[in-house]
């Protein structure tokens, strides 16, 4: 493959859209179908995100969104094309135009496979279960000083590969699991990816919000991920006597706790909740091994539970999507009726906890190295014990990159 062919193709593209979309057509379009009016009362039902956002990104968003609104499927370019204002542009401006009417933008959820050269990335669309080339110093320049597992672009075809346009998602800690999560909290109608794609296209500002929780880390114990890992069944009846052996049974309100041994504990807490008023079973736990320990338990009492979760959720995601949409999302509804109440020696280290953590995420998310001794008088906490908690956070932040191919 040609690469230096295909990058004086993009740098050229580049150019042009710099001039005839950023400095031209985002500012016609604004002022033209309500467009700005539109997007400011949209972004403001967002300002509880966007205000902790720096106001040149929060900018630069807008300006990725009417972009979206005019190169989408059906977008205004197509009624933009024949105005006089666009017809009197350069031939090459124009020939830009008219190419991109014809390929439609949009949004990409995907993961990086490899990168044959710099700048160039092979991208593997998760949703569309799709391969294509990705032009991006931005992505480049994004990996420089942090990893991700899963990237979000506006994306452009130039007749030899894509390119990304505006600001770029790289997050750390959300898998594509996460975002079908954050779609289903969105609009609960969503059931499978065809229904998050064209979500997403109807309305990606929701999804744009999602940057706010782009640098959170990966949460894991050891070896094991943390992450909410359930599924849901209808069930008429359970014998829970029969259970004794392997699992320890409790009861609150027409609930049964099913906690099983030797795995009910941290980090997996795997149990399940049969309500005997639904007819529902829940199966819960917080690693995947313990999801995986749980359905086998159960199955060797004559159940038969696939070992395939309906929700598996990053404990980063669940706090985001909760800020973002404005709302709880309590994932194991069951657990307060089993839940004892804290001293107020343990609410008061819990609250010091919770403390240390806040303070301590703003250097995290910006990829600083909190200063623990300073934090930990804060919080009111020793060193040591405050040490430990935020070396748990940040030791599992991802530090794998791409792999290049060598020329």
């Amino acid at each position: 493959m040609d690469f230096e062919r295909i990058k004086a193709i993009c740098e050229n593209n580049s150019r042009i859209s710099s001039k005839v979309v950023d400095e031209f057509l985002i500012y016609y379009a604004a002022s033209h179908n309500n467009l700005e009016l539109e997007m400011n009362r949209r972004f403001a039902e967002y300002r509880h995100i966007t205000q902790k956002f720096p106001v040149e990104w929060t900018n630069k968003l807008k300006a990725q969104y009417i972009a979206h609104k005019i190169f989408k499927k059906d977008g205004l370019i197509k009624k933009y094309i024949n105005h006089e204002e666009v017809r009197n542009l350069k031939k090459e401006e124009l020939n830009y135009l008219e190419q991109q009417a014809d390929n439609p933008w949009r949004f990409s959820f995907s993961i990086i496979k490899e990168s044959p050269i710099e700048n160039f990335y092979l991208m593997e669309d998760v949703f569309r279960n799709e391969e294509f080339l990705l032009y991006s110093p931005g992505v480049n320049k994004t990996l420089k000083f942090q990893s991700a597992i899963l990237w979000f672009n506006m994306i452009a075809y130039n007749g030899s590969c894509m390119q990304s346009y505006g600001p770029i998602g790289a997050y750390r800690s959300f898998e594509p699991d996460d975002i079908f999560f954050f779609a289903t909290e969105l609009d609960g109608y969503i059931s499978d990816e065809n229904d998050l794609l064209s979500n997403v296209e109807q309305d990606p500002i929701p999804y744009m919000m999602l940057l706010s929780g782009a640098n959170f880390p990966l949460i894991a114990n050891k070896k094991d991920q943390i992450v909410y890992v359930q599924a849901e069944y209808d069930m008429e009846n359970m014998n829970t006597r029969d259970l004794t052996d392997s699992f320890i049974t409790e009861f609150n309100k027409g609930v049964y706790r099913i906690s099983l041994k030797k795995w009910n504990e941290h980090p997996h807490f795997s149990q399940a909740y049969f309500d005997e008023n639904k007819k529902t079973i829940l199966l819960s736990s917080m690693t995947d091994k313990g999801f995986s320990a749980l359905v086998e338990g159960l199955n060797k009492y004559g159940y038969d539970f696939p070992d395939d979760p309906f929700v598996r959720v990053n404990l980063t995601m669940v706090s985001t999507a909760s800020d973002i949409l404005k709302k709880k999302i309590d994932l194991i509804k069951y657990e307060k009726l089993f839940s004892k109440k804290s001293s107020p020696a343990e609410k008061e280290n819990l609250d010091r906890l919770n403390m240390l953590i806040g303070l301590a995420l703003p250097d995290i998310n910006a990829g600083r190295e909190p200063d623990i001794e300073s934090l930990a008088v804060k919080a009111g906490l020793d060193i040591e014990t405050a040490r430990d908690i935020l070396d748990q956070i940040t030791k599992n932040i991802l530090r794998k990159y791409p792999k290049r191919r060598k020329k």
